[in-house]
């Protein structure tokens, strides 16, 4: 054999593989994704690890096959592909374009049939053959010449893993599952014989035919139980046994125009995959793309003298703006600041390291406050100053906020901005990788950058909530991530020891409730207890690639049947629990100020939401005595109450003021119990006539046309029939007419433009309105229909954070915003300011826009965080 080795990746089986194996992701425009990733992070794996000269990836193509035509119930106990599967073929497909790897999908047959022609035609050229996958059936392709590799599990497979795996050799797999079936494709097999029989039945006779011919001998077969029923067997269901066969036989004479010569590799589309990687949110990969021939580095002046920063500042006040970034790596609250980088208009970047002899005029240039900062990440760049005892005043030009806001760049790493915005290629800015050099390279383009998107923005109708939302709320956020909030950390290990206590007599039941232990995390030998062992209703069970779905829907509805699933989601939310919450939180208490510091970011999200992270504080349960009990262990400092200040239904009311509708409008403006008022409206009752059912239903049905709920998942949320839940959503939108039309003209307007906006002004692009495939364009639908709510919402608390802190300053008050969870702010205030802090507050935050119904907000208070909820 030559030295060339041919690549053939089973596309289908890795897509379908990715989408079981990965919780769900979505990307910036609300699309899932989590198949497209898992596929992606397979083909780059590959490519990095084999650097392979041949390749092809092969798909199942649409349509029917030749096993079809030979067995109609073939792959018939499949379930049809979830919406959330099936949407991402067309992103699979361009992501295998944007790598330039040769791709076929032949009609009439299956990609097995296409992988092994062309395995089949190497060999014969001399050429050796790899084949990509995790599936079995393709190890009947296994020869001298051709091997398995699952990427997934860095596992390859020669004839002896065949061998080892079947107890046969790999031309022996077709007869094999002749006798045995597939359960997986509906292939039935001989009912009655298993794989150890079956394994048996050929190991003696060598082939299924052979064994069929001589049925009678199978009785004589040493060691194997039920022999003459194997031989009854094998007479009675010959002819199935044989379509089987052909059924599992790969065929490796399908006509191709392609030669194995013909699959060279040529490398990747470097400008196409960085688009595309931005578009769906793959950020990590991205990084992992090879990196392009990178621009020299920046020569950089090191500037220590007073006179010399002093020079600085009259130049940058002469010019009225400043490019610079702190010089630091890692978290903002640990990372150290030994100086700055920075640079005015026309002149060269400098360092200016932060040492007592410039400290009072670095101080100086930060806190001119007629002077325009223009940065990337500028929050952690307040932070980190902050740290020092340095203030950065005054308007702010954040490149990486103003990147994500356009979609320009969904990574927001300095240098993927610089290639995306100015075409330029420059080291990595920040991180192991960057130093002075780097960053100078960074701040060097900071001005270029601000000019082209400040531009883009205009284009866009952003600048306003550019400038009066987004950039004011930097300061804001510094300031909250700086003082960061208090935990109980005594409270919490407590916790930690009580909890893991009653994980492990949870563990000691479950394992008396299926009578013997198993590993409870392991979703295979799940199955097998709860299917096999205990004999489980199966029917409405969810079938994925490996097996039976074990979550929580299925295990909520075994609960009916055996008190076994209870105690599974008993333990997983304990243990999710202990992992997530109690552990990580005492883990992540800052050595330094005691306290446990979050990093939000403001573009986390395609509606402009804030997330949190290192830790995520915006996630701790609300509900439950678990949850409250971890809400508990969050404290002020001593002499200090918690005032927590929440929006009250602020996406209904958006919604109310978007749609203009007069039923939910009057209903807000009234005060009424919107839930109990809507189900009046609906079930066309009193209001004094609603049960709590009919508003328990009402109050889903007026959250879910927000989020594009269609009837099927109504009916799954309600649990009633699809009828019944088309009824109800028929009748909302029968007496709520005006949210009917602005959910029409919303999606329209977003198809004719490309994009969505909020009240304020934000936009986001939803291209995929326009899609042909279905799947698609329905996602894009219910992201179209969310943004301009959430949106709105999103940009109103963002409002109220801004004008909270400038009241507490303005009054002079020890107040300080501590944390941001989506509707709610929780604040750290002095006994003695509890009642006048809860007023501003409460004022502030209904006075941050004027909409057409009022904004209310509920206001608590207590010496925990569970106490003031």
């Amino acid at each position: 054999m030559g030295s060339a080795r041919l690549f053939l990746v089973d596309g289908s089986a890795y897509v379908y593989r990715a989408f079981f194996a990965l919780p769900p992701l979505t990307s910036p425009a609300g699309l899932p994704t989590n198949a497209a990733y898992g596929f992606t992070t397979m083909l780059l794996k590959l490519l990095q690890d084999a650097r392979p000269e041949l390749l092809a990836m092969v798909f199942d193509a649409p349509g029917r096959t030749f096993r079809d035509e030979l067995f109609e119930e073939y792959k018939g106990n499949r379930p049809e592909a979830p919406d959330e599967l099936a949407s991402q073929w067309p992103l699979v497909h361009r992501i295998t374009e944007a790598f330039r790897v040769p791709t076929l999908a032949i009609p009439g047959v299956e990609a097995d049939d296409v992988i092994g022609t062309l395995a089949r035609r190497a060999n014969e050229q001399g050429i050796e053959c790899v084949v990509v996958t995790s599936d079995k059936d393709l190890m009947q392709l296994v020869g001298p010449h051709t091997k398995l590799w699952d990427t997934m599990k860095d596992k390859w497979t020669d004839e002896a893993g065949v061998q080892e795996r079947f107890g046969v050799a790999p031309a022996q797999v077709a007869d094999l599952l002749g006798l045995m079936g597939d359960s997986i494709d509906n292939i039935p097999g001989i009912r009655g014989i298993g794989e150890k029989t079956a394994t048996a039945v050929i190991r003696h006779f060598g082939s299924l035919d052979a064994a069929l011919a001589r049925a009678d001998e199978a009785a004589d077969i040493p060691g194997l139980r039920g022999a003459k029923k194997v031989a009854e067997l094998l007479r009675a269901q010959a002819d199935q046994a044989r379509l089987s066969r052909d059924l599992a036989t790969i065929h490796c004479d399908v006509a191709l125009a392609v030669a194995p010569a013909d699959l060279r590799y040529g490398g990747h589309d470097p400008q196409a995959l960085r688009a595309l990687f931005n578009q769906l949110g793959f950020q990590t990969l991205l990084r992992n793309l090879p990196a392009p021939a990178r621009a020299e580095s920046t020569a950089l002046e090191r500037i220590e003298s007073e006179q010399g920063v002093a020079e600085l500042a009259r130049a940058a006040a002469a010019a009225g703006r400043v490019s610079l970034a702190a010089a630091g790596s890692g978290a903002a609250m640990a990372g150290p600041c030994d100086g700055l980088v920075l640079q005015v208009q026309g002149g060269a970047p400098a360092f200016v390291p932060l040492t007592d002899a410039s400290r009072a005029a670095t101080a100086a240039l930060l806190g001119d406050g007629a002077v325009l900062k223009v940065g990337h990440q500028l929050k952690g760049d307040i932070v980190r100053l902050g740290r020092r005892g340095l203030r950065l005043s005054g308007p702010l030009f954040d490149c990486g906020i103003a990147a994500a806001m356009l979609g320009t760049s969904a990574a927001q790493r300095l240098e993927e901005i610089v290639r995306d915005v100015l075409d330029e290629e420059i080291a990595p800015v920040r991180g192991e990788d960057g130093d002075e050099s780097a960053l100078a390279a960074g701040v060097e383009r900071l001005d270029r950058l601000r000019e082209r998107l400040a531009a883009r923005l205009d284009e866009s109708a952003m600048t306003a909530v550019f400038r009066d939302i987004e950039m004011p709320l930097v300061h804001v956020l510094a300031r909250v991530e700086t003082r960061g909030v208090r935990i109980d950390a005594e409270a919490l290990r407590a916790m930690g020891v009580e909890w893991r206590g009653r994980l492990e007599a949870l563990t000691a039941e479950i394992h008396a409730l299926a009578g013997g232990e198993f590993n409870i995390g392991s979703p295979i030998q799940l199955r097998e207890v709860l299917f096999e062992r205990l004999g489980l209703s199966t029917k409405g069970v969810k079938r994925g690639k490996t097996g039976l779905s074990t979550d929580v829907d299925v295990l909520t509805r075994l609960a009916e049947e055996h008190p076994l699933p209870a105690k599974i989601l008993e333990h997983r939310a304990l243990a999710k629990l202990l992992s997530t919450y109690v552990d990580s939180l005492v883990a992540a208490v800052n050595p330094e100020t005691g306290r446990v510091h979050t990093v939000f970011n403001q573009t986390g999200a395609a509606t402009g939401r804030l997330s949190s992270n290192d830790p995520n504080l915006q996630n701790i349960p609300v509900r439950g005595d678990e949850g409250r009990r971890i809400r508990g262990a969050f404290i002020p400092a001593a002499g200090c109450l918690f005032v927590a200040a929440d929006y009250s239904q602020i996406e209904l009311r958006v919604m109310a003021h978007l749609s203009g509708d007069p039923g939910l409008t009057a209903a807000f403006r009234a005060g009424q119990d919107i839930h109990a008022a809507t189900a009046a409206d609906i079930f066309e009752t009193l209001p004094g006539m609603v049960t709590p059912d009919m508003r328990r239903i009402a109050k889903v049905i007026n959250f879910g046309i927000m989020y594009g709920m269609g009837p099927q998942r109504l009916a799954g949320e309600l649990g009633i029939s699809h009828a019944a839940a088309q009824k109800y959503i028929e009748q909302y939108f029968e007496r709520f007419q005006g949210v009917r039309r602005f959910i029409d003209d919303t999606v329209a307007r977003g198809r004719e433009t490309g994009y969505v906006s909020t009240a304020f002004g934000r936009r986001r692009l939803v291209p995929e309105l326009q899609s042909r495939h279905r799947a698609t364009q329905q996602a894009a639908e219910r992201a179209a229909i969310n943004m301009p709510i959430q949106g709105t919402a999103a940009d109103l608390i963002k409002i109220a954070m801004v004008r909270v802190d400038r009241r507490l300053r303005r009054e002079e008050l020890q107040a300080e915003i501590i944390l941001q969870v989506h509707d709610e702010l929780l604040l750290e205030v002095p006994e003695a300011e509890v009642d006048s802090a809860s007023a501003a507050v409460r004022e502030e935050m209904e006075k941050a826009a004027e909409l057409s119904v009022p904004l209310v907000v509920d206001v608590g208070r207590g010496l925990s965080w569970a106490e003031a909820h």
